[in-house]
Protein backbone atom coordinates (compact mmCIF):
# COMPACT_ATOMS: atom_id res chain seq x y z
CA UNK A 1 0.00 0.00 0.00
CA UNK A 2 1.27 3.22 -0.94
CA UNK A 3 1.57 5.89 1.89
CA UNK A 4 -0.45 9.16 1.27
CA UNK A 5 0.90 11.92 -0.73
CA UNK A 6 1.24 14.24 2.38
CA UNK A 7 2.44 11.82 4.65
CA UNK A 8 5.72 11.94 1.77
CA UNK A 9 5.40 15.67 1.65
CA UNK A 10 5.76 15.56 5.49
CA UNK A 11 8.80 13.49 5.33
CA UNK A 12 10.53 14.58 2.39
CA UNK A 13 10.10 18.40 3.60
CA UNK A 14 11.46 17.19 6.90
CA UNK A 15 14.36 16.09 5.18
CA UNK A 16 15.22 18.86 2.93
CA UNK A 17 15.08 21.38 6.27
CA UNK A 18 16.90 18.55 8.63
CA UNK A 19 20.34 20.86 7.83
CA UNK A 20 18.87 24.46 8.72
CA UNK A 21 15.83 23.57 11.09
CA UNK A 22 16.35 20.61 12.81
CA UNK A 23 17.83 21.32 16.67
CA UNK A 24 18.46 24.75 16.17
CA UNK A 25 21.58 26.38 17.90
CA UNK A 26 19.38 27.82 21.31
CA UNK A 27 19.41 31.84 21.33
CA UNK A 28 22.48 33.66 22.34
CA UNK A 29 23.37 37.25 22.96
CA UNK A 30 27.14 37.40 23.12
CA UNK A 31 27.44 40.36 26.14
CA UNK A 32 30.26 41.83 25.45
CA UNK A 33 31.85 42.26 21.70
CA UNK A 34 34.77 45.09 20.52
CA UNK A 35 34.95 46.41 17.04
CA UNK A 36 37.95 48.46 17.16
CA UNK A 37 39.64 50.50 13.75
CA UNK A 38 41.83 47.37 12.91
CA UNK A 39 39.32 45.04 12.93
CA UNK A 40 36.62 47.08 10.86
CA UNK A 41 39.61 47.46 8.43
CA UNK A 42 39.58 43.43 8.39
CA UNK A 43 35.81 42.99 8.49
CA UNK A 44 33.25 44.55 7.00
CA UNK A 45 29.93 44.57 8.50
CA UNK A 46 28.08 42.02 6.22
CA UNK A 47 31.33 39.57 6.95
CA UNK A 48 31.27 40.56 11.22
CA UNK A 49 26.81 39.50 11.01
CA UNK A 50 28.01 36.18 8.72
CA UNK A 51 30.09 35.15 11.77
CA UNK A 52 27.38 35.70 14.06
CA UNK A 53 25.04 34.04 11.76
CA UNK A 54 27.62 31.03 11.96
CA UNK A 55 28.54 30.77 15.41
CA UNK A 56 23.90 31.38 16.11
CA UNK A 57 24.20 35.03 17.59
CA UNK A 58 21.29 36.80 17.67
CA UNK A 59 22.53 40.02 18.60
CA UNK A 60 25.23 41.19 20.43
CA UNK A 61 26.52 44.35 22.78
CA UNK A 62 29.15 46.19 20.90
CA UNK A 63 31.19 48.74 21.82
CA UNK A 64 34.56 50.17 19.84
CA UNK A 65 36.90 52.94 19.66
CA UNK A 66 36.35 55.07 17.87
CA UNK A 67 32.99 55.04 19.48
CA UNK A 68 31.36 56.14 15.85
CA UNK A 69 32.33 52.63 14.76
CA UNK A 70 29.05 50.92 17.31
CA UNK A 71 26.93 53.46 16.15
CA UNK A 72 27.53 52.54 12.45
CA UNK A 73 27.19 48.85 12.89
CA UNK A 74 24.06 49.58 15.24
CA UNK A 75 22.64 51.93 11.93
CA UNK A 76 23.56 48.66 9.41
CA UNK A 77 21.76 45.85 11.50
CA UNK A 78 19.60 47.42 14.42
CA UNK A 79 17.91 44.21 15.24
CA UNK A 80 21.56 42.71 15.85
CA UNK A 81 23.42 45.29 17.53
CA UNK A 82 23.72 46.36 21.16
CA UNK A 83 25.66 49.74 20.87
CA UNK A 84 28.05 50.72 23.73
CA UNK A 85 29.47 54.94 23.61
CA UNK A 86 33.61 53.93 24.11
CA UNK A 87 34.99 56.29 25.36
CA UNK A 88 38.50 55.62 23.55
CA UNK A 89 39.60 57.53 20.83
CA UNK A 90 41.95 54.68 20.20
CA UNK A 91 42.93 51.69 22.84
CA UNK A 92 46.00 54.04 23.22
CA UNK A 93 43.45 55.71 25.34
CA UNK A 94 42.58 53.21 28.15
CA UNK A 95 45.24 54.03 30.54
CA UNK A 96 44.51 57.76 30.53
CA UNK A 97 40.65 58.78 29.89
CA UNK A 98 39.65 59.16 33.62
CA UNK A 99 42.28 62.46 33.84
CA UNK A 100 40.99 64.02 30.41
CA UNK A 101 38.71 66.56 32.22
CA UNK A 102 36.73 67.46 28.89
CA UNK A 103 35.66 64.16 28.45
CA UNK A 104 32.17 63.76 29.87
CA UNK A 105 30.70 67.18 28.28
CA UNK A 106 32.24 65.25 24.52
CA UNK A 107 30.21 61.71 25.99
CA UNK A 108 27.11 63.51 26.78
CA UNK A 109 27.10 65.28 23.30
CA UNK A 110 28.01 61.54 21.53
CA UNK A 111 24.91 60.37 23.31
CA UNK A 112 22.49 62.98 21.91
CA UNK A 113 23.67 62.43 18.41
CA UNK A 114 22.96 58.55 18.54
CA UNK A 115 21.18 56.08 19.84
CA UNK A 116 22.82 54.30 23.02
CA UNK A 117 22.31 50.96 25.23
CA UNK A 118 25.37 51.74 28.01
CA UNK A 119 29.12 53.85 28.02
CA UNK A 120 32.07 51.79 28.03
CA UNK A 121 33.97 49.31 28.12
CA UNK A 122 35.63 51.35 31.60
CA UNK A 123 39.38 50.63 32.08
CA UNK A 124 39.73 51.50 35.84
CA UNK A 125 41.54 50.34 38.75
CA UNK A 126 41.23 51.77 42.59
CA UNK A 127 43.73 54.11 42.31
CA UNK A 128 41.40 56.08 40.02
CA UNK A 129 38.28 54.85 41.37
CA UNK A 130 37.68 58.45 42.71
CA UNK A 131 38.57 60.25 39.96
CA UNK A 132 35.97 63.23 39.09
CA UNK A 133 35.77 62.20 35.27
CA UNK A 134 34.55 58.72 36.23
CA UNK A 135 32.27 60.08 38.63
CA UNK A 136 30.52 62.17 36.20
CA UNK A 137 30.32 59.46 33.36
CA UNK A 138 28.53 57.73 36.38
CA UNK A 139 25.91 60.52 36.89
CA UNK A 140 25.46 60.77 33.20
CA UNK A 141 24.60 56.99 32.78
CA UNK A 142 22.26 56.97 35.38
CA UNK A 143 20.51 59.83 34.51
CA UNK A 144 20.12 58.57 30.99
CA UNK A 145 18.88 54.77 32.32
CA UNK A 146 22.36 53.55 30.62
CA UNK A 147 24.45 50.11 31.56
CA UNK A 148 27.80 51.09 32.12
CA UNK A 149 30.27 48.36 31.40
CA UNK A 150 33.53 48.11 33.88
CA UNK A 151 36.80 46.56 33.38
CA UNK A 152 38.49 46.86 36.96
CA UNK A 153 38.35 45.51 40.63
CA UNK A 154 35.66 45.16 42.89
CA UNK A 155 37.09 48.02 44.23
CA UNK A 156 36.16 50.29 40.99
CA UNK A 157 32.61 48.44 41.11
CA UNK A 158 32.03 49.21 44.90
CA UNK A 159 32.97 53.19 43.97
CA UNK A 160 30.28 52.80 41.16
CA UNK A 161 27.80 52.12 42.95
CA UNK A 162 28.92 54.88 45.96
CA UNK A 163 29.02 57.35 43.63
CA UNK A 164 25.35 56.71 41.68
CA UNK A 165 23.42 53.90 43.90
CA UNK A 166 20.94 53.40 40.80
CA UNK A 167 23.02 52.67 38.03
CA UNK A 168 23.61 49.48 36.38
CA UNK A 169 26.98 47.85 35.89
CA UNK A 170 27.83 45.14 33.68
CA UNK A 171 31.33 44.19 35.05
CA UNK A 172 33.33 42.32 32.74
CA UNK A 173 35.77 39.37 32.77
CA UNK A 174 34.15 37.98 36.18
CA UNK A 175 35.84 40.82 37.80
CA UNK A 176 39.87 41.24 37.51
CA UNK A 177 39.66 38.11 40.45
CA UNK A 178 37.45 35.46 39.24
CA UNK A 179 36.60 34.10 42.83
CA UNK A 180 32.72 33.23 43.44
CA UNK A 181 32.81 33.62 46.56
CA UNK A 182 33.99 37.50 45.92
CA UNK A 183 31.26 37.44 43.50
CA UNK A 184 28.47 36.10 45.25
CA UNK A 185 29.36 38.97 48.07
CA UNK A 186 29.27 41.72 45.70
CA UNK A 187 25.76 40.60 43.72
CA UNK A 188 24.45 39.96 47.36
CA UNK A 189 25.24 43.78 47.65
CA UNK A 190 24.40 45.34 44.19
CA UNK A 191 21.05 44.59 42.98
CA UNK A 192 22.03 46.82 39.84
CA UNK A 193 25.27 44.32 39.22
CA UNK A 194 25.36 42.05 36.53
CA UNK A 195 28.35 40.78 35.37
CA UNK A 196 30.22 38.48 31.87
CA UNK A 197 32.21 35.64 31.76
CA UNK A 198 34.58 37.06 28.87
CA UNK A 199 38.01 35.23 28.39
CA UNK A 200 37.31 33.13 31.65
CA UNK A 201 36.00 30.23 29.98
CA UNK A 202 39.10 27.76 30.23
CA UNK A 203 39.00 29.20 34.41
CA UNK A 204 35.76 28.35 34.94
CA UNK A 205 35.23 24.94 32.33
CA UNK A 206 38.60 23.78 31.57
CA UNK A 207 38.35 20.83 29.19
CA UNK A 208 34.14 22.28 28.52
CA UNK A 209 32.93 20.89 31.78
CA UNK A 210 31.61 23.89 34.47
CA UNK A 211 33.72 23.17 37.61
CA UNK A 212 30.92 22.21 41.02
CA UNK A 213 31.85 26.16 42.47
CA UNK A 214 31.39 28.34 39.48
CA UNK A 215 28.05 26.01 38.67
CA UNK A 216 26.44 26.31 42.55
CA UNK A 217 27.57 30.16 41.77
CA UNK A 218 25.33 30.46 38.62
CA UNK A 219 22.32 28.28 40.24
CA UNK A 220 22.57 30.94 43.45
CA UNK A 221 21.96 33.63 41.15
CA UNK A 222 20.61 32.42 38.02
CA UNK A 223 19.46 36.40 36.50
CA UNK A 224 22.89 38.15 37.21
CA UNK A 225 25.35 36.54 34.58
CA UNK A 226 25.83 36.85 30.62
CA UNK A 227 27.94 35.37 28.93
CA UNK A 228 30.56 36.81 26.01
CA UNK A 229 32.89 36.07 23.74
CA UNK A 230 34.98 39.58 24.30
CA UNK A 231 36.35 40.10 20.55
CA UNK A 232 39.66 42.18 21.57
CA UNK A 233 41.67 41.92 18.58
CA UNK A 234 41.27 40.49 15.28
CA UNK A 235 42.68 36.82 15.77
CA UNK A 236 39.74 37.17 17.97
CA UNK A 237 37.38 38.33 15.59
CA UNK A 238 38.67 35.26 13.57
CA UNK A 239 38.12 32.86 16.56
CA UNK A 240 34.82 33.83 16.85
CA UNK A 241 32.48 30.53 16.05
CA UNK A 242 35.30 28.55 17.97
CA UNK A 243 35.04 31.03 21.12
CA UNK A 244 30.87 30.65 21.19
CA UNK A 245 31.05 26.89 20.33
CA UNK A 246 33.26 26.54 23.72
CA UNK A 247 30.99 28.68 25.74
CA UNK A 248 28.22 26.54 24.69
CA UNK A 249 29.77 23.43 25.91
CA UNK A 250 29.88 24.16 29.52
CA UNK A 251 25.90 25.91 28.97
CA UNK A 252 24.91 23.04 27.44
CA UNK A 253 24.26 20.56 30.26
CA UNK A 254 22.66 23.22 32.79
CA UNK A 255 19.00 22.93 33.43
CA UNK A 256 16.74 24.63 30.87
CA UNK A 257 15.79 28.09 32.45
CA UNK A 258 19.84 28.81 33.90
CA UNK A 259 20.63 27.79 30.27
CA UNK A 260 18.45 29.91 28.74
CA UNK A 261 19.26 33.09 31.28
CA UNK A 262 23.24 33.06 31.15
CA UNK A 263 22.76 32.89 27.07
CA UNK A 264 20.24 35.35 26.13
CA UNK A 265 17.42 36.06 28.23
CA UNK A 266 19.93 38.06 31.42
CA UNK A 267 21.19 40.13 28.65
CA UNK A 268 17.53 41.07 27.18
CA UNK A 269 16.33 41.85 30.02
CA UNK A 270 19.73 43.91 31.17
CA UNK A 271 19.41 45.45 27.72
CA UNK A 272 15.56 45.71 27.42
CA UNK A 273 14.85 48.72 25.93
CA UNK A 274 16.94 47.45 22.07
CA UNK A 275 14.95 44.19 22.31
CA UNK A 276 11.82 43.83 20.07
CA UNK A 277 8.92 42.84 22.54
CA UNK A 278 9.01 39.04 21.38
CA UNK A 279 12.29 38.67 22.55
CA UNK A 280 11.45 39.83 25.90
CA UNK A 281 11.00 36.86 28.02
Amino acid sequence: MRPPILFLLAVLGGLSAAGTVANPLPAMIDAHAHYAAPDAAALSPAAMLAKLDAAGVRRLVLTSSPPQLAQRLYQYAPDRVIPLLGVYGSDLNKAHWVHDTGLPTRVAAQLEEGEWAGIGELHLFARDARQPVFEQLLRLATARKLVVMIHGNAAVVERAFAVAPEVRVLWAHLGTEPQPDLLAAMLARFPGLWIDTSVRDERIAPDGHLLPEWRALFERHPERFVVAVDTFSVNRWQQYETVVAQIRSWVDPLPQPLKDNLLHDNAAQLFESFMPPRARR
